[in-house]
Formats: C-alpha cells, sequence, structure tokens
C-alpha cells in the first residue's frame, strides 16, 4: 500500500489541475475582460470577488486529500454562484445539506467535478431540472444528484473527464483503504455517490 502514495498524491494534483484549467475558470476570466472592456466595473469587480474566493477555497483544498463536508459545500456554493453569473436566465439550484456533522470529511474536488458534469449535462437537456442533495451519517457522506425527468437517458450521453479522475482517484483510495464509496446511476437518481470513511 505503500507504493500507492505516489499515485494518491499525483490523483490529488490532477484534481486541482483539471478544476483551474478548466473551461468553466477560463470563461470566466474572459468574462472579467470582457467587462473592463466595456467598462461595466461593477460587473467585473463582482465576478472577480467571487472569483478570488474560489480559487482561494481551491487553492486550500489542493493541499489536503480529505477537506471537511462544510468546506466542499462552501466550494459547490461559491461555483454555483459563477456559474449564475455566467448563465443568469438559467436556474442553478440551491444545494439540499441535511444533518450535516461538521466532523465528517470528504476527498477534495470530487463533489464539484461530480456537479459540474451534471450542470453542463441539464444545459445540454433543457427541459431537465438539476437537484443536488448532500447529507451525512455518523460513517458516511451521500451526494445526490437529479436530473428529472430524463437522468436514465442522460446519465449514458456522456462522464465528462474530470467525472473520470473524481472516480479514477476514489478507486485509488478505496485501494489504499483509507476510504470505501459506491456510485450509482438508478432511475431514481441522475447520481447517488456514499462514501464510508475508514480514517
Amino acid at each position: 500500500m505503500q507504493n500507492d502514495q505516489p499515485h494518491i498524491a499525483n490523483s490529488l494534483l490532477n484534481s486541482f489541475k483539471a478544476f483551474v484549467g478548466s473551461h468553466f475558470l477560463l470563461n470566466i476570466i474572459n468574462a472579467i475582460q470582457s467587462d473592463v472592456i466595456l467598462n461595466k466595473n461593477k460587473s467585473a469587480f463582482d465576478v472577480l470577488q467571487k472569483y478570488s474566493r474560489l480559487y482561494k477555497s481551491a487553492l486550500r483544498s489542493s493541499n489536503e486529500q480529505f477537506v471537511s463536508v462544510s468546506s466542499e459545500i462552501d466550494l459547490l456554493n461559491e461555483y454555483i454562484a459563477l456559474e449564475q453569473l455566467r448563465f443568469p436566465t438559467k436556474t442553478f439550484p440551491k444545494i439540499v445539506s441535511k444533518s450535516i456533522d461538521e466532523t465528517s470529511y470528504v476527498p477534495s474536488f470530487i463533489f464539484q467535478s461530480l456537479v459540474e458534469n451534471a450542470w453542463l449535462l441539464s444545459l445540454e437537456h433543457s427541459n431537465s431540472k438539476l437537484g443536488i442533495e448532500i447529507k451525512t451519517t455518523e460513517k458516511s457522506v451521500k451526494l445526490i444528484i437529479n436530473l428529472k425527468p430524463e437522468s436514465q437517458k442522460i446519465m449514458h450521453s456522456k462522464v465528462e473527464g474530470k467525472t473520470q479522475l473524481a472516480i479514477e482517484r476514489l478507486e485509488l483510495l478505496k485501494k489504499h483503504d483509507t476510504i470505501d464509496y459506491t456510485i450509482n446511476w438508478n432511475n431514481n437518481h441522475f447520481l447517488e455517490l456514499t462514501i464510508h470513511l475508514n480514517k
């Protein structure tokens, strides 16, 4: 298992690189540049503030294999705020969080990559409605993503690269006996991820 440590560290680095190198962040930078050129200074300032908060959160997470569930929810909310600015005519749902245990931890960047993939799919399927729920128990954390009414149809359409990275990282952590997890795509939900911590 010791030989897996460099692979686990590298998987975290790859997750961070995928996040900062994503089209999402590059589009945000382009939006800021456009607002500055058009003298929309307040808009540029608002976007820059949100971008700064998200980037700082991502930098903190990049140093940790695990972050608290509440920190991951904060990162998701910062991401959502920026996506809402990018797509003002679309409605990004609020995260429903239930019984959040402040002592529960999850692998960093995992939830964000899965939520981002679902959001992109919801944009492609305009009649789908995205729903996100996070809840904790004493020994597990669960992420539930809905894309109703077409969850079953959409789930076979695309698994984005960052999502594949997230699943590979979960597999590495499971192999190292740090976590156990189950991930399901089914008729009830687009995606249901349950992480059991062995720490």
